[in-house]
């Protein structure tokens, strides 16, 4: 009884067919006769079956359905439990029908002979290739409905731009396959937008993507740069298309420019050039990897929701259209801060957002100011703005606070997160806020921003570095500024030894290099209780610190004290010793320990640490090696000893006064907020300084040229030998034209501002909720994996640093993220 209720269901959903629609074609975008059943799909999905509903149809020709199951939404990739079951089933049904056919059977089951119906020709060959070939498409119509309400809202803004750029107005129904008019949206790829730019496509379409404004978000200016790539896109495919035949006309080039929106101009090209400029000759015939599904539905779901728009009473009646979007523009002359703005012309931040999206996070956070030059978008007053303008240009600058900050945090924030946003290290701020391992913050809590000053070189704890070609020990300590010495140490390396790309190294926390001593900060130190240890003056302490009156200071960070060398440190020290008892504590050295920083830990001569445990001249040590640390003060030994305990470690105390401690771990944060080494890798070459860095995901030289302010790329291109057709490949090595200091610490900003507004939008959007893995098999790259699980390459990078070394290995094992969207 079970299986004859399920099989009524099974049945009582199937016999479903593609309705037949009259299409409205014009010479701008033809409806080539073969698309037809193709659009009739479309139409479909955009008019008749919901968000809830679930199509299984051939994935090869799409009007061929097999069912419809209505409240059973398809799921990511068409992969729930109930969509993999009905795929079984009705691919059973099809093997069994090709079998009847093949023996000339006689068909009884009315499901099959419904089925038989899709395939004219009774090829069982064909239906066997069907039956592999199922796939689920969830409908759009209350989607559709939706984006008709936006469209009224946006629409104006996008045909004015067409018919400005010479464009045809039918273009303005793009946005509805592409977005569905939403201005707010972003991909799981990472496209955003009402257009869904993709972050290097946007820097080359003109449109600014930094710290501050990302217009990809902005209805009009992503509406020019759609405008900018269509028309470059129509002359560049006329050009390819002509080659192969002269007399092809411009109306059969428009379903190639629409489809090269999805597949790109390039890709689209390469088409023209090996196929010829047929359109349907094109669909059915050119093969490649990333010609796929998606893109050979792109113009008939283009030219299906035009013909839905323009019929939109008939497949939903009556729809109330948003009321078009209009503002007052002021240009801003200076950088001004959210909360002026707000306070000037007393709006509200949900006022100001609704006209301007492109501001990010780090300017509705209060982190970053609204840059000169922005086009402010303001609500239309009747009075106008005048008086708050002149109020606005009578006021003084401002400038964002450059010291320590208390910062309050709000939903949506992470640590790490802060901790870039004011140009600060993740690392510092986690240890100057107590926080756990996993950096757990909350909404409402006050975090203790560090200053500039207070980098991650200058605190106790290291990172990790994969070692690159060309990279050196010492250049690579260099780079961190920490001791060469110390990071060989920390590493269990020599002079002598040889580094391998892709070995992973410890970058140790760095000590103070003479002529000035290091300190590393105790529990209940302040800035003038060590200066006087040390008989320095506090303010100049404070001077070569970087740091201010009232700044905090913390266990665990490292100080500079001026004038002071490091010999004549280590003899006070000893000679303190004399002065209070004593403890000596036994320590398991941790990954990512030198000597010198296990000294500094304990406030312990480094010599007299090497001396008394027999390091030898390299001062090797290894994880799991135990040490005597001797002379260590006991507040010092008992500190490190709650600290182990705060953290739920083992700590352990003999009879004999000797401890037995282990260092704080590395925080276990997010990968997505772990800090990656984006700083110019620095060289000799034949007596020369050579700049180098790696290509990282959503780079291009153009946004080489604009962070190092070159104002083009052909220094680039010449330094390297390259020509502009020429494409950048992720962990490329590429050399920088730097000519200054200044100009290298621009780029190294621009270019982490970048990623870190690529990762803040990607957190807004999607959350984590596990890892998978899985093993590269012949053939995988970036790209190929970035499309099977529909993440940014950049993601896949930050779960995988190797990656960006180099291309994944066969046989390698690596993480892959699992995410859902937070608008669900």
């Amino acid at each position: 009884m079970i299986g004859m209720g399920f099989l009524y269901s099974f049945v009582s959903h199937a016999f479903v067919e593609v309705g037949k629609h009259k299409m409205q074609c014009n010479s701008a975008f033809p409806c080539p006769p073969d698309l037809q059943d193709r659009v009739n799909f479309w139409i479909d999905i955009y008019g008749r079956w919901d968000s809830q509903d679930s199509v299984l149809h051939d994935a090869l020709v799409p009007h061929r359905v097999y069912a419809v199951f209505e409240g059973r939404a398809c799921g990511r990739k068409g992969n729930t439990s109930f969509v993999k079951e009905q795929k079984k089933r009705i691919s059973g049904e099809l093997h069994t029908l090709a079998k009847q056919l093949d023996r000339n059977s006689t068909i009884n089951s009315g499901y099959r002979r419904h089925l038989l119906k899709l395939f004219p020709d009774r090829s069982s060959a064909e239906i066997r290739r069907a039956a592999s070939d199922i796939r689920c498409q969830t409908g759009n119509r209350d989607g559709f409905q939706a984006a008709l309400r936006r469209f009224g809202t946006y629409g104006p803004i996008v045909r004015n731009v067409l018919k400005s750029s010479g464009l045809p107005r039918d273009i303005q129904y793009l946005p509805f396959v592409e977005s569905s008019y939403n201005p707010k949206a972003y991909s799981r790829v990472g496209a955003a937008g009402m257009w869904q730019i993709m972050p290097a496509t946007a820097r080359d379409l003109g449109l600014e993507l930094n710290a501050t404004v990302d217009e990809r978000l902005d209805p009009e200016a992503a509406s020019w740069a759609a405008a900018r790539y269509l028309k470059k896109a129509r002359a560049t495919l006329t050009k390819a298309a002509r080659k192969k035949d002269p007399q092809v006309k411009d109306s059969e080039l428009s379903p190639f420019v629409i489809t090269s929106y999805n597949y790109g101009m390039n890709g689209m090209r390469r088409a023209i050039t090996k196929i010829g400029p047929d359109y349907m000759q094109v669909l059915n015939k050119y093969r490649s990897g990333s010609f796929q599904v998606a893109v050979k539905n792109f113009y008939a779901g283009f030219l299906a929701a035009r013909h839905v728009a323009k019929n939109q009473k008939k497949f939903f009646g009556s729809v109330m259209p948003g009321r078009p979007l209009r503002y007052d523009t002021l240009v801003l002359d200076r950088p001004v801060s959210i909360s002026r703005i707000k306070n000037v012309f007393n709006l509200s931040e949900a006022q100001l957002k609704e006209f301007n999206p492109a501001l990010t996070r780090f300017v509705w956070h209060g982190w970053r100011t609204i840059p000169d030059g922005y086009r402010l978008r303001l609500p239309p007053r009747i009075s106008g703005w005048k008086n708050a303008v002149a109020r606005l240009k009578m006021m003084p600058p401002e400038a964002l606070p450059s010291g320590s900050v208390e910062y309050t945090v709000r939903a949506g924030d992470t640590a790490c997160g802060v901790a870039a946003a004011f140009n600060a290290d993740c690392d510092v701020l986690i240890a100057m806020n107590g926080l756990n391992r996993q950096a757990v913050i909350q909404v409402g809590q006050k975090l203790q921003v560090p200053s500039l000053a207070q980098r991650r070189q200058n605190v106790a704890r290291g990172g990790k570095y994969i070692v690159t070609s060309g990279d050196t020990a010492c250049s690579i300590a260099r780079r961190y500024g920490v001791g060469c010495d110390d990071l060989l140490a920390a590493n269990g390396l020599g002079r002598g030894s040889v580094l391998g790309v892709g070995m992973t190294l410890i970058i140790p926390g760095s000590l103070g290099q003479s002529p000035s001593a290091g300190y590393t900060v105790g529990k209940g130190d302040s800035v003038c209780s060590i200066a006087s240890r040390h008989s320095v003056d506090c303010d100049k302490l404070l001077a070569a610190n970087g740091l201010t009156k009232g700044e905090y200071i913390f266990p665990g960070q490292s100080l500079t004290i001026p004038g002071v060398s490091q010999t004549s440190t280590e003899n006070a020290l000893l000679q303190s010793s004399n002065q209070s008892s004593r403890v000596t504590v036994d320590y398991t050295v941790m990954t990512g320990d030198s000597a010198c920083r296990i000294a500094a830990r304990f406030s312990v001569s480094c010599r007299r640490l090497i001396t008394d445990n027999q390091l030898g001249a390299d001062a090797l040590i290894t994880p799991g090696q135990l040490l005597q640390i001797e002379g260590v003060d006991p507040k010092i030994a008992k500190a490190a000893s709650q600290l182990i305990k705060a953290n739920k470690e083992e700590t352990k105390v003999s009879n004999q006064d000797i401890l037995k401690v282990s260092t704080q771990a590395w925080p276990d944060i997010n990968p997505l907020d772990t800090p990656v080494d984006l700083s110019i890798q620095i060289s000799g070459q034949d007596g020369r300084t050579v700049y180098r860095i790696n290509v990282e995901p959503e780079e291009t030289l153009g946004h080489y040229s604009d962070w190092l302010r070159l104002g083009g790329v052909q220094k680039i291109l010449d330094l390297n030998g390259y020509d502009r057709s020429n494409e950048l490949s992720i962990a490329d090595a590429l050399l920088l034209p730097v000519e200054n200091q200044d100009q290298k610490l621009g780029f190294e900003s621009r270019r982490a501002e970048y990623h870190r507004v690529l990762v803040e939008e990607f957190k807004e959007n999607f959350e984590t909720t596990g890892t998978e893995v899985y093993q590269i098999e012949a053939g995988d790259s970036l790209w190929a994996l970035a499309r099977e699980y529909e993440l940014p390459i950049w993601v896949i990078t930050r779960y995988n640093p190797a990656l960006r070394s180099g291309p994944p290995r066969v046989g390698d094992s690596i993480r892959i993220p699992q995410i859902q969207s937070r608008r669900i």
